[in-house]
């Protein structure tokens, strides 16, 4: 959420800045620790397209790790990485962390103040390490974390790309035909006189109907494309899209797929950070689609209750027989968290080949679709010229 606040700066001016957070309190938490004093402060609207945060967490987990690594304080480590980033969001945030650590507050503390930056599983592996000292060892497990994903993630928009280009380019051209083209054509029939029957006939009519109604034509093609545009970014339409293309037979099957992977190797990595299994399940259901959570509540009570895990997400429709193989092996070994680990492994290497022969299909068969579609609208347009040549 995004609040837009009027300071009153050392300086004696008045300046409005717009934060990033979670809730009131987090932004001006944030703002007050820059030395400014709150004058004002409302929500600001909220905008189809959520704006990047200026604090990366990404980059932080780097900058933190090697600075550690080289023999650096934690205190000493982010009051150096707070001076380097000079941006003003980025600097709140340090200095939020460096007064709650003067304070005499753990990291992990500090880190929950500030929920919109650091996520709730991040926070629960710092507060897990602190007491016993591996820190740096956490941070390095959530890179690790974090790279796994976003490869997946890079792999499903780089598999999307093309399909989308091809789309958006193969609909421009059958608008123009049919809406630019079309018309100079019917205009040539009816100065020639051609017969109003077979494609002629359908060529004028289209033609008169799109010189009577420009307007209308090229607005409906303009609403549509807005329409397409909002219900892409807006919320409620994803999540609608989301759970129809859930309940497809095989799309359906490769997307619960994906979302076993994000568990699964989000649960892996909580317990090797020394997390408890209930808690690690409980804060595990952030990496779940809504319509999923369900089923690890009742996951989470059946654990609870002394059932099994492999057992558990099998009850629950959370796991394939592969996992609970590798579940039940690690029960038995006593190393649940590797196996898990290896889980979600499977999982992404199911799902990369998956992606891969996806767009292998789905590419030439965009290109032969709209192929087809400005065949048939050229083959309407020339058709009646053929049919004129025929006839001399």
């Amino acid at each position: 959420m995004q609040y837009r606040i009027q300071v009153l700066t050392p300086e004696g001016t008045i300046d409005e800045v717009v934060v990033d957070a979670d809730n009131e309190t987090e932004a001006r938490q944030l703002v007050s620790n820059s030395g400014g004093r709150i004058i004002a402060l409302r929500v600001a609207s909220a905008p189809l397209i959520k704006r990047r945060h200026a604090f990366s967490l990404t980059v932080f987990n780097q900058q933190m790790f090697s600075l550690l690594e080289a023999g650096q304080t934690v205190v000493d480590a982010i009051d150096i990485l707070g001076k380097n980033d000079r941006r003003l969001g980025a600097r709140a945030v340090y200095d939020a962390l460096l007064r709650e650590l003067r304070q005499g507050n753990q990291l992990s503390e500090a880190m929950a103040r500030l929920p919109s930056v650091f996520p709730m599983l991040y926070v629960a592996m710092v507060r897990s390490s602190e007491t016993t000292g591996t820190v740096r060892a956490s941070i390095k497990r959530y890179m690790q974390y974090q790279r796994q994903v976003d490869e997946i993630r890079g792999k499903l928009t780089a598999a999307a790309t093309y399909p989308a280009i091809l789309l958006g380019v193969g609909s421009l051209v059958i608008v123009f035909l049919m809406l630019y083209v079309l018309p100079r054509f019917a205009a040539v029939y009816e100065d020639a006189g051609t017969m109003r029957n077979g494609s002629a006939g359908f060529v004028q009519w289209w033609g008169a109907f799109v010189q009577e109604n420009t307007l209308l034509a090229w607005g409906g093609v303009v609403a549509t494309l807005v329409a397409m545009i909002v219900a892409v970014l807006h919320p409620a339409m994803r999540a609608l899209a989301y759970r129809r293309l859930v309940a497809t037979p095989w799309v359906g099957e490769r997307i619960r797929v994906l979302q076993l992977s994000r568990l699964y190797r989000t649960l892996g990595m909580l317990l090797t950070s020394g997390v408890s299994i209930l808690s690690a399940m409980r804060m595990s259901g952030d990496a779940l689609p809504a319509a999923m959570r369900p089923s690890l509540d009742a996951a989470v009570r059946l654990v609870n209750e002394g059932v099994p895990l492999s057992r558990t997400m099998q009850q629950c429709s959370l796991s394939t027989e592969v996992a609970v193989r590798l579940l039940v092996a690690g029960e038995s070994s006593g190393n649940l968290a590797d196996m898990i680990g290896r889980v979600a492994d499977f999982y992404d290497q199911e799902t990369a080949h998956w992606i891969d022969t996806a767009g292998r299909l789905i590419e030439p068969v965009l290109m032969l679709g709209i192929g087809l579609v400005v065949g048939a609208i050229v083959l309407l347009l020339y058709s009646p010229i053929f049919d004129l040549a025929n006839s001399v």
